[in-house]
């Protein structure tokens, strides 16, 4: 229990690696985004941004030029997106399965070499990437059949409230507000409930998705604070931050060479703390799965769900009758 008390807070401590680690995360970001915004730039540049219809505003750009000017960009930039979200996603998965076998609680690292945490991220991270292919492939399915839930519950509910002659702020606005909300909360529960799994996948060496999602079910219950909140809070926080120097960039668009270059510069340093907060998420997750509370779940067998094993015996009871 020493080792691991208050796992939110030593969270935030760096250990040897760490800064390897915030790198990768960092790193990733740039490689899925820089290539998309090179082709946007030049491409605005070279054609539609020099237009009458857009060099005529004076001031900000409104929302509707924007908007307009990124039309002029047609389907050059779809395949960039695709593989920039492919890029995304595979790293993502290679990155949380390296860091979180990296940060396990009491681990010894060999720092005599500046490459060697280099390697074990990497090298764990390529070995677990087809189990954490598997995972996202299960959130992936169980978001989805939520959402269809919820649309039909909200479908339903809609119908109802025009037969009841409820008010038209009700039906217009707060169903549409209720649906929305119920349908980030289930996304966001989802994600929370599919990096846990990932967390007792790496931490216990867990090959099955399956039998692992149930336990980190049991875990998000036990430890509802600081399991899925506390993942929702900082993947909340991570967001909000890009869009607020968006939403800055927005009030005062730079006017000049130095103005983008100061710009950029703050995306940058945005992207790194996005990795600081990324990396104190899986090093709280690692000290938290290492906390004595935890034993029982630590101790559990791998293996699938046994369903089927199950709807067997089912049938050769029936049989048997």
């Amino acid at each position: 229990m020493a080792l691991t008390g208050r796992p939110l807070i030593r969270g935030l401590d760096l250990v040897p690696g760490s800064r390897t680690l915030v790198a990768l995360r960092a790193a990733l970001v740039l490689l899925a985004a820089l290539p998309t915004v090179a082709v946007a730039w030049v491409s605005l540049a070279g054609g539609p941004a020099r237009q009458p219809y857009f060099t005529d505003v004076e001031g900000r750009l409104p929302l509707f030029h924007l908007l307009r000017l990124f039309d002029e960009l047609g389907s050059s930039l779809a395949p960039l997106l695709a593989l920039a979200a492919l890029i995304a996603l595979l790293g993502e998965q290679l990155l949380v399965a390296g860091g979180l076998d990296w940060l396990a609680p009491g681990r010894q690292r060999d720092t005599s070499r500046r490459t060697a945490p280099l390697r074990a991220i990497l090298g764990q991270g390529l070995s677990w990437l087809w189990p954490m292919i598997k995972v996202l492939l299960l959130a992936a399915l169980l978001a989805g059949l939520g959402l269809k839930l919820l649309g039909w519950g909200a479908d339903r509910l809609e119908d109802h409230a025009e037969v009841a002659g409820w008010s038209g702020y009700a039906t217009q606005a707060l169903l549409p507000a209720l649906r929305g909300l119920l349908a980030l909360l289930w996304l966001a529960l989802v994600g929370a409930w599919a990096f846990w799994c990932r967390v007792l996948m790496v931490a216990d060496g867990r090959r099955t998705a399956r039998g692992a999602l149930l336990l980190a079910g049991r875990l998000c219950l036990r430890h509802p604070l600081r399991g899925p909140l506390f993942y929702v809070a900082l993947t909340l926080l991570m967001q909000t931050v890009g869009a607020l120097v968006l939403a800055l960039w927005r009030q005062s668009p730079p006017a000049s060479v130095g103005g983008a270059l100061l710009w950029a510069l703050s995306w940058l340093l945005v992207v790194v703390l996005q990795a600081f907060l990324w990396h104190w998420l899986l090093h709280a997750a690692r000290l938290l799965y290492a906390d004595g509370s935890l034993d029982d779940l630590r101790g559990r067998p791998d293996g699938p769900l046994g369903l089927w094993a199950w709807v067997k015996r089912q049938a050769g009871r029936l049989r048997r009758r």
